[in-house]
């Protein structure tokens, strides 16, 4: 084998390793992305569940007072 086919045989290399590295690249920049998009659903779900169980809390405080008040249960 020649020196200017070894060259060429390296060169060839180079550039499928550099093409693979540049797929990669563009995959986690993607990924990122992807990322920053899940932690802002995860933050969106948070709030929901909060206000959610904060709603629970507060018609179950409203059906407390209810129950306590004997002036309404009249059987």
């Amino acid at each position: 084998m020649t020196d200017s086919e070894k060259l060429d045989l390296l060169l060839e290399k180079v550039t499928g390793i550099n093409e693979k590295v540049n797929a990669l690249d563009e995959k986690i920049t993607v990924l990122e992305k992807d990322i920053v998009d899940v932690k802002a659903d995860l933050r969106r779900l948070q709030r929901d569940a909060d206000f959610i169980l904060d709603e629970v809390e507060r018609v179950h405080g409203i059906l407390d007072e209810h129950k306590a008040d004997k002036a309404v249960h009249t059987a």
